[in-house]
């Protein structure tokens, strides 16, 4: 029984014959061709990087949200208890801050959404996805406003963003993928982890790709242990960093006033049992004219409305608080999570009632403020120069972000359709051999979205759908349209099926590849 063969390459341009050499004829013809068929992803990438520089030199140093602020605090501690985890202090700001500064990590991480952007497509490419589809699959992640936005903050999401698509793009390089890369790909969705704790489900879609990319029997269950235990070893890690400095086994303390602040907008205590101590967290505005997660999350003096049993914290009261009211109410918190789920398809970015503003995410025209914190002693004290806006620029941005740069919702539903129907095998994609390809990304993508919203909506977390909807539909829309194998011209086929021995093709292109 034959094999099918691992994907072939596009042919990359070559590099030059010696640095201060002029490149021979050949290269340059080479070059040319190479230009020529890929002109699509040089057009949307080029403009991407055109973006990225426009934003550099429009806010300098850096964007600075509230949570900046914080990232700062701890980047030299590195102390797993406070609100954010510490993977983007460890990896980012640590040696960025060290070695250069603020508009250091704004440049690396303009840096890392562009090498986003190549990967996707040379991960395209290999899967025999026309170049024209590859392109516009990298467009909404180089040419979205609110990437742009998110990529020149000191904030987590892009680091986030870059070790989840790493991860699986490890998985996905070759179609049945070796131990090694089931082992390194697990291992860099478990760090992912210890940047936002809510990549934890991410274990569950690797898990089953790794088992279905595989061949059958036990091997399936061995190969999906392969990724989990690899998956584990940075999340136990991790955990045991934080319990030996919180002496109790967690990963974070940041999501008990979230969930408090979930809990607290379906809540009825009037139907619900709970200990006297818990009372005091039941919200005083009646059902129906409740305030947003994040006012009761951030309510001030939270910890006062309590008073604490012995033994007991204030985050595991509001922890108990939580649960009891997702046991007690479970299709109300259902409900309430898959509302702000459809909310991220919108046909643009918009305020729902009671979200937080998604203006926070949105280009200004002035360098923004969040009192009571100041960025004038953060840029003093970490360099890069005091806050600076070059207003032609900021207002082109706003315009632009406003304007026609955000991918519409209903535009990557479709794209995660198509990844769900490609995995399910729909039509041509039965027989397509991308079936596991399909998958990875669209469970990824859509487990993100969830667990966000599981806790909290807000349009910072509806990003990662920019990264995975686009790879996700490429990839189904392939699979729909695909040829089988064997009649296949080879600009679309994954893993082409060598020649049977003894046959000759029934077609001039028959079996090319």
């Amino acid at each position: 029984m034959t094999h099918p063969t691992e994907p072939e390459v596009e042919s990359s341009p070559p590099s030059s014959t010696g640095a201060g050499r002029e490149p021979s004829p050949q290269t340059r013809r080479r070059l040319a061709v190479w230009a020529r068929q890929h002109w699509c992803f040089l057009v949307v990438f080029l403009t991407g990087a055109a973006l990225r520089v426009l934003t550099s030199v429009a806010y300098r140093p850096i964007l600075l949200f509230i949570d900046s602020y914080r990232y700062l605090s701890n980047f030299r501690a590195l102390d797993p208890t406070l609100s954010e985890p510490i993977g983007y202090n460890a990896i980012v700001l640590r040696p960025l801050l060290w070695a250069g500064n603020l508009a250091t990590v704004a440049i690396a991480q303009h840096l890392v959404g562009l090498a986003m952007g190549a990967a996707i497509y040379a991960l395209l490419l290999r899967y025999r996805v026309r170049p024209w589809l590859a392109a516009l699959a990298i467009a909404p992640l180089m040419l979205d406003a609110y990437q742009l936005q998110i990529e020149h903050n000191l904030l987590s999401e892009t680091l986030f963003e870059a070790l989840i698509l790493a991860g699986v793009v490890v998985l996905l390089w070759n179609r049945r993928p070796s131990l090694r890369a089931l082992a390194v790909g697990g291992f860099l969705l478990g760090v992912a982890v210890s940047v936002r704790a809510v990549g934890l489900p991410l274990v569950a879609p690797a898990a089953l790709f790794a088992a279905l990319a595989s061949p059958g029997g036990w091997r399936r269950v061995g190969r999906a242990a392969v990724l989990t235990t690899a998956f584990a070893l940075p999340v136990l890690g991790y955990g045991a960093y934080f319990s030996a400095v919180a002496g109790k086994i967690g990963l974070t303390t940041a999501d008990a006033s979230v969930i408090y602040g979930r809990a607290a907008t379906i809540v009825d205590c009037r139907h619900l049992e709970m200990p006297s101590y818990e009372r005091p967290l039941c919200p005083s505005e009646p059902l129906g004219h409740r305030l947003g997660v994040d006012d009761y999350a951030h309510v001030d003096q939270l910890a006062k409305l309590v008073t604490l049993p012995p033994g007991e914290t204030t985050n595991q009261v509001l922890h108990n608080f939580a649960l009891r009211v997702f046991r007690h109410q479970p299709l109300d918190f259902a409900h309430a999570v898959l509302d702000d789920f459809v909310k991220g398809f919108a046909l643009s970015p918009t305020t729902a009632h009671n979200d937080v503003p998604v203006s926070r995410w949105q280009f200004q025209v002035t360098y923004p403020v969040f009192p009571p914190d100041n960025p004038q002693p953060v840029t003093k004290t970490y360099g890069g120069g005091k806050p600076t806006t070059v207003k032609a620029l900021t207002e082109f941005l706003r315009d632009y972000q406003l304007s026609v740069g955000f991918v519409p919702g209903p535009l990557l539903a479709l794209a995660f359709l198509a990844g769900l129907l490609g995995a399910v095998g729909l039509g041509r994609a039965r027989r397509s051999g991308l079936r596991a390809a399909c998958l990875l990304p669209t469970l990824t993508g859509l487990t993100l979205l969830l667990a966000a919203d599981v806790f909290e909506f807000s349009w910072r977390y509806q990003l990662p759908s920019l990264v995975f909807a686009p790879l996700a539909g490429a990839l189904g829309v392939t699979a729909l349209l695909r040829r089988s194998p064997s009649t296949d011209d080879g600009a679309t086929n994954l893993s082409p099926q060598p020649p049977m021995p003894h046959r000759r093709p029934t077609r001039p292109d028959a079996g090319a590849s």
